[in-house]
């Protein structure tokens, strides 16, 4: 599969499954349009506050700035049926499989301005909680500040970026588990790496400051798919770093 096909993959299993919700942020509260969800454990109001102190926590921004928030409730079996169509037979095989795994239901909070509302992947930022663990197993948030001319990546401080990101998340980096991509982008490079529990991630650091601007643990340890990891073995190396 090549990048073009990727990126489209990659939108469709961010945008698609689940209803929509706005709810609105203000100062010292959180008002939401919606009731809390009968058999959810987190109502709408309550992943805003959850989303929004991630994004102060873990990239120092204030979801204000963003817009304003959107909540949807998915569940990835739902991106299993739309996709499958859309990819190759050998992705279409591990989507099957993947597709009896007991997947978790998620509730996904975006911060998007008026103005972007109409536009397809109109946010920058996208905050994905586990609704029965309350983790936040997937966030991304890219401002104009991260962009950067750099192209030499540092593997020392790729190593510090990720094990400091994730320590302040009581979570530790499974040792020589971590590759690289071999080129930035946009001042950007792509970082994966294992947990000790077993999980694997996927990040984008900024070259600028080293600070990550995404991350995505695999939550429902889905098995990769042969297009993705083709692009793994051709476009990452391992980090070289004892």
């Amino acid at each position: 599969m090549n990048k073009k096909n990727i990126l489209v993959l990659s939108m469709a299993l961010s945008i698609v499954g689940g209803s929509t919700a706005a709810v609105f942020a203000s100062e010292n509260a959180v008002h939401t349009t919606v009731a809390k969800v009968a058999n959810g454990k987190i109502s709408d109001a309550e992943a805003v506050k959850m989303a929004t102190k991630a994004l102060k926590d873990y990239r120092g921004l204030d979801a204000k700035s963003f817009g304003e928030a959107h909540v949807k409730r998915t569940n990835a079996q739902e991106d299993f049926k739309f996709l499958m169509g859309l990819v190759s037979k050998e992705d279409a095989a591990v989507l099957k499989e993947n597709a009896k795994k007991d997947t978790a239901n998620v509730i996904v909070v975006q911060f998007v301005r008026a103005e972007d509302l109409n536009q397809p992947m109109g946010a920058s930022n996208n905050i994905v909680i586990n609704e029965k663990t309350g983790e936040i197993v997937s966030l991304a948030a890219f401002t104009d500040e991260d962009r950067s001319s750099e192209t030499t990546i540092n593997d020392a401080k790729v190593k510090s970026a990720v094990i400091n990101f994730f320590g302040k998340q009581q979570k530790k980096v499974k040792e020589n588990t971590m590759k690289v991509s071999k080129s930035a982008s946009s001042g950007t490079i792509r970082v994966l790496c294992n947990l000790e529990d077993g999980r694997d991630v996927k990040m984008t650091i900024s070259l600028k400051n080293y600070s990550v601007s995404s991350y995505e643990i695999n939550y429902d340890r889905l098995i990769t798919l042969p297009s993705v990891a083709k692009d793994y073995r051709e476009n990452f190396r391992v980090l070289k770093v004892n």
